[in-house]
């Protein structure tokens, strides 16, 4: 006999209760519930109704909460599983024939506006309550630990480097976005897939430059740490832009003048340059993969990156032998002090620097 639930929840911890014992004693329904979903259980979403009226409705719900979990760069699970508590029955359905709408982002709560999404066919229908064989059925697909494999983009790789760098906490950013292009030859996870190789396919681009936004937030912890990086606001960088353009009508009639982003990351500051104000322009960024998107990006328009080839040499560790904004090295380089030492020359400071200086 079915029971009758008054209370959504109540049903779903009598559901956890009778079950979870039988795909593993260990767990608890805490370690199931996880990112506001019914629950999370192996290769499995759950997401349970007292009644389902609009399986459609409910499936876009479902579907909402997988599009959060690739955002947040955790697996998705290849199993979706509604339960329709005061019927006892549970219909199945196979995310990676949802692989499109997984990867869009959606706003707003994942429980809101879900009418009208049209979608197929469940691929099972039990009646886990009156049917042992479907109820067998069921609790072999509960035991499944299975996931349907997504694509990288620039929504869900902040999200995938986060747990990458929770899972390895000694890899460094090559290890992750690492590529074929220049002098250091390092396929990363996203390239080859081997902690994730379950999970991701594959990123096809030849270099990181779609990127090009997110380089900073992409930094493995220490990296992070020691750089002090952080993101640039577009807001940010239209004000500096105005106030930079003040600078450059100061100019004396008859002086050069630099623009000089020590601390260029991948080039947003400059990217709504004029093309003549990119040619006054010299930059250069601390952190290897940043610099190979820079260059990348504005090699052919400003006057000089530091250093404006990559050597054999140019990848330290990480970053890029020369280009230590802080350094004696940096004030050093022939370039910069051709500029420093000119009186004909303005030097115009525009930049983000991330460093933090206690003393």
């Amino acid at each position: 006999m079915i029971k009758k639930y008054n209370i959504e929840l109540e049903g779903q911890f009598d559901f956890y209760e009778s079950y979870l014992k039988l795909i593993d004693k260990n767990l608890s329904i805490d370690c199931v519930l996880s990112d506001n979903t019914d629950g999370v259980l192996n290769g499995n979403l759950l997401e349970f109704k007292l009644h389902i009226n609009d399986l459609n409705a409910v499936l876009f719900q479902a579907i909402k909460y997988l599009s959060a979990r690739r955002i947040k760069g955790k697996p998705i699970p290849a199993n979706i599983i509604l339960i329709s508590l005061n019927d006892g029955k549970a219909y199945i359905y196979n995310s990676e024939d949802y692989i499109d709408n997984i990867e869009t982002v959606y706003l707003g709560s994942a429980s809101k506006d879900n009418s009208g999404f049209i979608g197929g066919h469940p691929s099972q229908e039990l009646y886990y309550v009156e049917n042992s064989y479907d109820e067998a059925i069921l609790i072999s697909l509960l035991r499944q630990n299975k996931f349907t494999k997504i694509h990288i983009d620039e929504n869900c790789i902040v999200g995938w480097a986060s747990s990458y760098y929770k899972q390895n906490p000694e890899a460094r950013k090559s290890d992750f976005i690492g590529d074929l292009t220049g002098k250091v030859k390092i396929i990363g996870e996203i390239r080859k897939p081997d902690k994730f190789k379950d999970y991701i396919y594959p990123y096809e681009g030849a270099t990181n430059t779609k990127f090009q936004y997110l380089m900073d937030k992409l930094n493995d912890y220490m990296q992070k740490k020691n750089l002090g990086a952080f993101y640039t606001p577009k807001q940010y960088a239209k004000k500096s832009l105005e106030l930079v353009r003040e600078a450059i009508k100061r100019v004396p009639k008859d002086n050069d003048y630099i623009i000089l982003d020590r601390c260029a990351g991948t080039g947003i500051l400059e990217l709504d340059l004029t093309d003549e104000e990119k040619e006054h322009t010299v930059l250069s960024t601390i952190e290897y993969y940043e610099y190979k998107v820079l260059l990348e990006v504005l090699g052919d328009k400003v006057r000089y990156i530091i250093p404006p080839t990559e050597k054999e040499d140019t990848f330290n560790r990480g970053l890029v032998r020369g280009a230590d904004a802080l350094s004696k090295e940096y004030i050093e380089n022939p370039v910069i002090k051709k500029y420093l030492d000119n009186p004909k020359c303005t030097i115009i400071l525009f930049e983000n620097p991330p460093y933090a200086e206690s003393n």
